[in-house]
């Protein structure tokens, strides 16, 4: 025994063990931003911190198995390290850290890379990456080979008990109230309760766990006590008024701001609205981030804190099934529902999810025109009010319509390019020059929001239908503030205000929770509500048995039996269409195009020389609704080479169809992801090949 103990630093476990313990002090200082902070946590929470080493040290027991047992270590150590350098530049740009449902998001992160980093920082980490990747293949050609035995039973009943150990401890250690498993806060567990926990728990703690007492019994009961729930005694619905519904992507009134110090008032039509019209503080789930469960809250009325820990259920369950939302009982009550967004419809899998949540049609960032961009190259939102307008015109009957606004996203720049865009409004007050940057840059943002609300409501107001008009932010900027900073004291809320066009509609000041939104909304127009809302018409946040019910209820619908419903499930997948105005081809010819290359910003500001024009042989497709996103799709793929002319005409480069080929239009976003395809264009081949189009400049 004496000898083992004293070989024991050279044994596989002592260096698991100095491992784990490194790798947790070393994620906890790239969470934390700070090695003092990271020295007081371990200080003022020695258990917690040494379950987090017991979770790495068993992942690092998976090495003894093999044979190139460093490389196991090493390979295993890159993997915790990657995730911690993930989470540290997550921070940077967000409140939310990282979490396993963010993998899900990967794609949709590569296309929004660019409005992060700079060209620069991009090819440093691609750069780094293929250095990591070159150097886990070295590792594995020359790091050495443990010989003799390396006893794979007793080694595998080893990593199963260390395994089994973990889960005593994590048992315990929540019996205890040393950690939860409920993540109201995602920023604040990961200070209390450690990186290694809280990533850990994301992985495995995923959609809404069956309650208790779950049964058929208890939800028709449920079911009983809600279908006696009427609809408010308000008179409006009877005048069935349109529905717009406008989330702001993550607009504030940022004089909220303690130190903050403005030029002018950079929300002057919005401040007016919220004294004059319904409104309040709204709580929502998220902070710099997270705009899909901020919608996903107001549409349906569920609560997405019953879900897994920083889980977008947009990512892992509504693209497949289908819920109960606004959308779903407008449609009951005849009207047409329509969302749109002016970024890429794949983003967040809306050009799926959509479907799903009881929509006729989606118009995402590819089916728009004429859109203008901010210096991040975010997409602005002036454009929304001619998209609205458009939206509420194509149809005869009643309109609701959803809307996600993208301008006021980060990350925000610290150097201002005023020589391609306006800032009129300067912002002072942080004590860092860098950092007034950075708000002077969001405020006026702001700015231009509070113009297309002012637009907005104009173009409403002269619209001779009934008219309820909802806007709200979805989450606060991602800058680094803190309730001390704020005058409402709390990183969670935002504001709302309810406009409507009809005399007579109530102005009352509440603030309310994101999922009670809807339900309020319902009520002060008379509508016939759906069981969340009749919900949360009978409970409050705080009421006994409040999360019980709430919680039974959103399971039986997406994960349950669905006993709230004996007769059968109603919603089904809507058949959806993209875009309002249809998008056809007409007509295609033979020709050639003098073609010019278009030079980037940066090409231009080194002063680079036009390049000359260059004759293309190929086909004109004419047609109609075409922007820069359409192309030309044949054989099942779409033609990258297609280029656009204008809102009537694409050339294909080199093209040639063959009689009876059947030519389609895809529009298809910046990950290559067609959303949406038109009608057929059967292809007859002209009997006079010479016949061909003038070349067009």
């Amino acid at each position: 025994m004496k000898e083992r103990l004293k070989n024991f630093h050279h044994s596989a476990v002592f260096v698991c063990i100095i491992l784990a313990v490194a790798l947790d002090i070393v994620l906890e200082i790239l969470g934390r931003h700070s090695v003092i902070d990271t020295l007081k946590y371990i200080g003022h929470e020695p258990l917690v911190f040494l379950y987090n080493c017991s979770i790495i040290f068993f992942t690092l027991t998976l090495a003894l198995l093999m044979r190139k047992r460093i490389f196991g270590y090493c390979i295993i150590s890159f993997a915790w390290l990657l995730c911690g350098i993930t989470n540290c530049i997550v921070l940077g740009f967000r409140i939310t850290p990282f979490s396993a449902v963010d993998m899900l998001m990967a794609r949709n992160t590569i296309t929004i890379i660019d409005k992060y980093f700079e060209v620069w920082q991009i090819v440093v980490i691609g750069i780094l990456l293929f250095i990591a990747l070159a150097g886990i293949i070295v590792l594995f050609l020359k790091s050495p080979t443990v010989t003799g035995n390396i006893y794979r039973i007793r080694t595998t009943v080893f990593i199963v008990a260390t395994f089994c150990c973990v889960m005593l401890f994590t048992k315990i250690a929540l019996n205890a109230q040393a950690i939860s498993d409920n993540f109201s806060n995602l920023a604040t567990a990961y200070n209390k309760y450690g990186f290694v926990y809280c990533f850990s728990n994301s992985v495995v703690d995923v959609g809404i766990g069956e309650p208790k007492e779950y049964s058929e019994e208890k939800m028709l009961a449920i079911k009983e006590e809600l279908d006696a729930v009427e609809p408010s005694d308000a008179a409006f619905a009877k005048k069935q008024p349109n529905i717009i519904v406008v989330q702001l992507e993550s607009f504030m009134d940022p004089s909220y701001v303690k130190t903050l110090e403005f030029s002018e008032n950079p929300i002057p039509n919005f401040t007016k609205l919220k004294e004059e019209c319904t409104s309040g503080f709204l709580t929502m789930p998220a902070i710099g981030a997270g705009t899909a469960n901020s919608e996903f809250e107001v549409l349906s009325g569920f609560n997405v804190a019953y879900f897994g820990a920083g889980e977008y259920p947009y990512k892992t369950i509504l693209g497949s099934t289908t819920c109960e939302t606004m959308a779903t009982q407008l449609t009951k009550q005849g009207y047409s529902t329509h969302a749109m967004h002016n970024h890429d419809g794949t983003f967040y899998d809306r050009y799926q999810v959509y479907k799903n949540l009881g929509f006729d049609s989606f118009t995402p960032l590819e089916y728009m025109y004429d859109v203008e961009y901010t210096q991040k190259n975010w997409e602005k939102d002036n454009v929304l009010t001619g998209e609205i307008m458009k939206t509420l015109n194509s149809t005869s009957g009643k309109d609701f319509v959803f809307t996600v606004s993208v301008q006021g996203h980060g990350r925000y720049p610290n150097e201002l390019d005023e020589e391609h865009f306006s800032y009129p409004i300067k912002v002072t007050g942080t004590g860092d020059e860098l950092l007034d940057t950075e708000w002077t840059y969001y405020c006026n943002q702001l700015r231009e929001m509070d113009e297309f609300i002012g637009a907005l409501i104009e173009e409403l107001s002269k619209s001779d239908e009934e008219i309820v008009l909802v806007m709200y932010g979805d989450h606060l900027p991602g800058f680094e503030l803190t309730e001390d900073d704020l005058e409402n004291a709390n990183l969670y809320q935002t504001e709302y205000f309810i406009w409507s066009n009809m005399k007579g509609f109530p102005v009352e000041k509440e603030d309310i929770e994101a999922y009670q939104l809807g339900t309020k909304l319902f009520d002060m127009v008379g509508f016939e509500k759906s069981y969340m809302q009749k919900f949360n018409t009978v409970y409050k946040p705080g009421d006994e048995n409040f999360d019980d019910i709430m919680c039974n209820i959103q399971y039986d619908m997406l994960y349950g039996e669905r006993y709230m419903y004996p007769e059968g499930w109603p919603y089904e997948t809507k058949d959806m269409q993209y875009g309002i105005d249809p998008i056809y081809i007409t007509d295609i010819k033979e020709g050639t195009y003098m073609y010019t290359k278009e030079l980037s910003e940066e090409e231009l500001e080194e002063g680079a020389a036009l390049p000359e024009p260059k004759e293309l042989t190929g086909v004109y497709i004419f047609g109609e609704n075409f922007n820069e996103y359409s192309f030309v799709w044949i054989d099942d793929a779409f033609k990258k080479d297609t280029i656009y002319i204008d809102r009537n005409t694409l050339f294909l480069p080199n093209g040639e169809f063959d009689d009876g080929d059947e030519i389609y239009i895809a529009q298809v976003g910046d990950d290559n992801i067609d959303i949406g395809i038109s009608e057929a264009y059967l292809y007859e081949k002209p009997e006079e090949s010479s016949e061909q189009t003038d070349s067009m400049e």
